[in-house]
């Protein structure tokens, strides 16, 4: 079975003509702030964190690494588990100092303007890669369904639709510390149709291919080195070091550190998120063995990271490919636009206004929003550019671990702000 790419391509259209509505309505106020400001909301938001990494790149790594793959959410969970601890005073010094972003709460906490411009410029070199692989899973998806390799305008095409979401729902005005209630509800509906899409992919991997939980069983038991492989990585695999490159980028990637205390409404929030998010990982990752086993038995010929959608392509409905492809791009397009949005504003506090601060003759206010703007183009176009510079054989998660790496980076800095009040400007800057 394979697709035309105009029909994929429809379907992309489409799609981000539904978040465009989502995020206008809810901004808007043609939906209650009851439901907006669900504590649900936040916490589907907060989804953010499966990127195409997770939606694709779970099959991929768990076929290489086994059971280390959990590693990546194992320490999201501890994170969360600790939130009274950890995640609830970040919160409340946030919202007290008005603080929108990590480059913002380590300057305040050091006193320094130099370390909120190397954390920003940690956080932009470290994120380009991320943003890089979320554009590289879309093109390889296209690919996947329509086995041709995809025009470069499309990928281009896709950049552009990003930059003009995050403009128009996450820069209409200057102030960082906006809330923007449209975007929360557009992200949580993201993570909604991504869990959606991997589940229903899931079932049909295990009812479809597989003839139910009793056939894989027995398949199992014919395949006993498809367990074993899962179980070898992680005896002499970097499995504590994955939890805590993970635990780290649980709270301070730019994604997440912007959902989590920037977007934040209350710190009831939070406590809602100490166990409901955990909760969405896990669901989200129910799906990840049976398609793995299912490509398995299926003796795909591909790069397991796309067993996702490769074993909807053998007798599967017309639709569920589809369904499949949109919950990656629905992965991806999360990741680039908060990431950017988060980005964007560092940049702009930290690089931007120190570097060259407006005339006072001109309209502040518009140079400002014009500023971030452009910004916005930037960071989406260098991670497009960076795309064409990555080698195609690096998989998904090699990727992705750079950005966990750059961010961990920060870790001291904020045992500083938590509980070490002897840490110095010189010892944080020393350790970067």
């Amino acid at each position: 079975m394979t697709y035309e790419l105009e029909i994929l391509f429809g379907a992309s259209l489409l799609y981000l003509l539904i978040l465009f509505f989502i995020a206008y309505v809810t901004d808007s106020g043609l939906v209650p702030d009851s439901w907006t400001g669900n504590p649900f909301v936040y916490v589907l938001s907060l989804g953010v964190y499966a990127t195409s990494w997770s939606y694709y790149g779970s099959v991929g790594f768990a076929e290489r690494e086994g059971y280390l793959f959990l590693t990546v959410y194992l320490g999201v969970t501890i994170a969360f588990l600790f939130s009274p601890l950890l995640l609830r005073p970040i919160l409340r010094l946030t919202m007290v100092y008005q603080l929108t972003s990590l480059a913002d709460l380590l300057a305040f906490r050091y006193r320094s303007q130099l370390a909120g411009i190397l954390v920003t410029l940690f956080m932009l070199v470290g994120s380009l890669p991320y943003i890089a692989l979320q554009i590289r899973a879309i093109t390889t998806s296209l690919s996947v369904l329509t086995r041709e390799v995809p025009p470069q305008q499309l990928a281009l095409g896709f950049c552009g639709m990003l930059i003009l979401f995050a403009i128009m729902f996450g820069a209409r005005n200057i102030s960082a510390r906006e809330k923007h209630r449209g975007l929360v509800a557009a992200i949580a509906f993201e993570s909604l149709v991504k869990l959606t899409a991997l589940l229903v992919v899931g079932l049909f991997a295990l009812f479809q291919v597989f003839s139910g939980p009793a056939d894989l069983s027995n398949w199992l038991v014919s395949h006993p080195e498809a367990i074993e492989a899962l179980y070898a990585p992680v005896r002499e695999g970097p499995w504590l070091a994955l939890i805590l490159l993970s635990f780290c980028a649980a709270f301070l990637l730019p994604r997440q550190f912007h959902m989590l205390f920037t977007e934040n409404l209350s710190l009831r929030s939070i406590g809602s998120a100490s166990w409901a998010f955990p909760l969405f990982l896990l669901l989200l990752n129910l799906a990840i063995l049976p398609i793995l086993w299912a490509g398995n038995y299926l003796n795909l010929e591909m790069d397991a990271d796309y067993y996702v959608l490769g074993i909807t392509l053998v007798n599967a409905p017309e639709w569920l490919p589809v369904l499949a492809y949109i919950g990656g791009f629905s992965a991806a397009s999360a990741m680039v636009i908060v990431t950017t949005l988060a980005l964007s504003s560092m940049c702009m506090t930290h690089l931007l206004l120190p570097a060259s601060y407006p005339d006072p003759l001109l309209n502040i206010y518009r140079w400002l929003l014009w500023g971030r703007r452009l910004l916005i183009a930037i960071i989406i176009m260098s991670g497009f550019g960076f795309y064409h510079l990555i080698e195609q054989n690096q998989g998904l998660v090699q990727l992705g671990l750079i950005s966990f790496v750059a961010v961990a980076q920060f870790l001291p800095g904020i045992v500083g702000v938590l509980s070490w009040p002897q840490a110095t400007r010189l010892g944080f800057l020393a350790g970067l």
